[in-house]
């Protein structure tokens, strides 16, 4: 399985609060949201996420895309996390 590579990983909170994850892929997005998402997993955009990390495992849209689609799902949810440069 080829691993779907963001071009800017994203450090975000975890359900331990204080404690940081790394992500630089879809599927560690995906894995984080099945295993560590820290907040509410119901919304619009938590569901579009879940399906664009989906799309982007199957190559119907970039990695980069699945990406934004993540963040605004964290976001709507109040899940802390910064970029990495």
């Amino acid at each position: 399985m080829t691993l779907q590579w963001w071009t800017l990983p994203v450090t975000i909170e975890t359900r331990r609060a204080g404690k940081y994850l790394t992500i630089d892929s879809t599927e560690k997005a995906a894995e984080y949201m099945l295993a560590e998402w820290p907040g509410n997993q119901t919304g619009k955009l938590f569901d579009r996420a879940k399906q664009a990390l989906i799309d982007a495992h199957d190559r119907k849209i970039s990695a980069d895309a699945a990406r934004r689609a993540f963040l605004a799902a964290a976001e709507e949810a109040g899940i802390p996390f910064f970029n990495q440069c």
